[in-house]
């Protein structure tokens, strides 16, 4: 009786330890179409993790009609636009140049307090370096098609930091740049609202913080 019970049990603890397998097999198999960033949505099609800092997030389903590296060129766009504004709202608070109409700490106040000349230069030279940096090709149709540009390079490197670096720590560089530039993108609105609600320059928060 000892020997059939304890081969019942054995029997029993096979069939527990199977239908585990298969639910974490079943589970897995699931978890391979989900967004790994959103676990509940389905895993975009063409967002295979070869770019850097892919995580498989797109809620909106933009990289089902637009071209991947039309966007990348646009999210690395807008995060070095994001990490300058960042760095140039605290400098602005502390540095100014010469006139009253520049000596506002507030960023949110001192862009309207700008001369209409200093704006015109301003978009301007955005304009103008966007014209340089796509070779003329300015609509998304040819951005699109221009196959051979790898998106974000612009020849720009003074400080020499890919020169000499192996594929591996280049692609460490560029996935840092990636992560940078989103956590600036949504810092930089948050420095920029709690100008909005607060009156107050960010530095000058900080070192007299009080709550609201």
């Amino acid at each position: 009786m000892a020997f059939v019970s304890g081969v019942g049990s054995g029997l029993s603890q096979s069939r527990v330890a199977q239908r585990s397998v298969c639910k974490a097999n079943g589970a897995a198999l699931k978890m391979e179409g989900k967004s790994a960033s959103v676990p509940f949505l389905t895993k975009p099609e063409k967002l295979d993790g070869s770019m850097a800092g892919d995580v498989g997030f797109d809620p909106l389903g933009f990289s089902n009609y637009l071209s991947l590296e039309y966007l990348r060129e646009s999210e690395i766009k807008h995060g070095r636009v994001a990490m300058l504004a960042c760095l140039g709202i605290w400098i602005q608070e502390i540095v100014h140049l010469p006139g009253k109409e520049f000596s506002n700490p507030l960023a949110t106040e001192a862009f309207f307090q700008v001369p209409a000349g200093g704006i015109a230069q301003i978009f301007l030279a955005c304009g103008l370096a966007e014209f340089i940096g796509h070779r003329g090709k300015m609509t998304y149709m040819d951005i699109a098609a221009d196959k051979e540009r790898k998106p974000g390079a612009m020849g720009f490197d003074p400080l020499n930091m890919s020169k000499g670096k192996s594929a591996e720590a280049m692609k460490k560089l560029e996935l840092n740049e990636v992560k940078n530039g989103r956590l600036a993108m949504i810092g930089v609105g948050g420095l920029i609202h709690a100008m909005f609600i607060s009156h107050q320059p960010t530095l000058f928060q900080l070192a007299h913080f009080k709550p609201l």
